[in-house]
């Protein structure tokens, strides 16, 4: 979504420079008119020494990018970074924090770190109602929302490549195949896919986990209980970017594990490509999810889980396409774009 605003950014009215504290693969994809700063996120051995030693290298990275790029303001695109709005009030220099995460995440922010990002940021910016109403909850007072969105014509999979999968995933004809997106983390419920699995209790069933594999106990444990799963079938088939879409679209359905999710953007990647959808009641998917095209159910019920998954396998008639891709275009770049543009038109006006 970023990238997307770095993009379209009207270049005569604004000007823009990209920190980042990782050397990300979407880098190479900025446009070259927007210098690209890279940050400190893991600190060497002198960068630690020199840290203990009171000299803070975040701050004295900060430092240089002021003096090099002569921002009038500074936008945060995560609540991960504290110590950027805490070096911006240095600089005396506002800064918009834009929000994509909910309690869970704030277990890895530091109270007084929080608290800095909702008192000192001029303006918040939540990705869905929940994260707003989380900002306004935690005192924020200047709190906009803008739902989070993707270039939804970037979502072009391969037929020919979505049923080479299927034959590699051993599927049957009458075979059911759910697909989930995300990172093998605990909030993402990766932990619960075994159960899940038990709950469904269906050789004709798979369940397709695509995402980058934590290097930790709680994944360890998980994968050897897949490896367990004496029934439905699970395939955890690590990241895929290149042939991501190609991998939604060799599905049926899409089922959303999270227990926490601020809004999920997986999910109008699903209903874009016409995949009926469960999702736990975490937060944003009930948001986003409408009559006809998924269920939500009570968090972490995996019996309803189950239940809601085998309604939609049943009932195909049921799922409206037409509808599920309307919703999903309502979070379409376009149409996000040009309400990021009302929101910044309207703060850069009051200032």
């Amino acid at each position: 979504m970023l990238l997307y605003i770095l993009r379209h950014l009207d270049r005569e009215k604004y000007q823009a420079g990209l920190v980042s504290f990782a050397d990300g693969e979407l880098l190479k994809d900025v446009p070259a008119d927007i210098p690209v700063f890279i940050g400190p996120g893991r600190y060497t051995l002198p960068q630690k020494v020199s840290f203990h030693l009171g000299f803070h290298p975040m701050e004295r990275f900060l430092t240089k990018v002021t003096r090099q790029f002569k921002a009038d303001l500074w936008y945060v695109n995560t609540v991960m970074l504290s110590d950027v709005v805490q070096a911006a009030r240095k600089f005396s220099l506002p800064v918009i924090s834009h929000i994509h995460e909910l309690s869970h995440m704030l277990a890895f922010v530091g109270r007084q770190d929080y608290e800095s990002i909702i008192q000192e940021s001029v303006l918040l910016i939540g990705c869905s109602e929940v994260v707003c109403d989380t900002l306004r909850a935690s005192g924020g007072t200047h709190v906009r929302k803008l739902l989070s969105f993707t270039d939804l014509g970037e979502i072009v999979p391969l037929p020919e490549g979505a049923k080479a999968l299927r034959q590699e995933w051993g599927v049957q004809p009458g075979d059911f195949v759910w697909i989930m997106s995300g990172t093998t983390s605990e909030r993402k419920g990766f932990d619960l896919l075994p159960d899940l699995a038990a709950a469904i209790d269906d050789p004709t069933v798979h369940l397709v986990w695509v995402g980058k594999a934590s290097v930790d106990g709680m994944v360890y444990l998980t994968e050897k209980r897949c490896e367990q799963s004496k029934t439905t079938k699970i395939h955890l088939v690590g990241a895929k970017r290149e042939d991501y879409f190609t991998h939604l679209a060799a599905a049926d359905g899409f089922m959303l594990t999270s227990k926490q999710e601020p809004l999920g953007l997986v999910m109008v990647e699903a209903a874009w490509l016409g995949k009926p959808i469960v999702a736990f009641d975490s937060g944003g998917p009930a948001e986003f999810i409408v009559e006809n095209i998924g269920t939500v159910v009570p968090n972490l019920d995996l019996g309803a889980f189950a239940r809601a998954m085998h309604y939609w396998r049943s009932n195909p008639s049921k799922f409206d396409a037409a509808r599920a891709r309307d919703r999903a275009s309502e979070f379409g770049s376009e149409l996000g774009m040009s309400k990021w543009k009302s929101i910044i038109e309207d703060f850069c006006k009051a200032l």
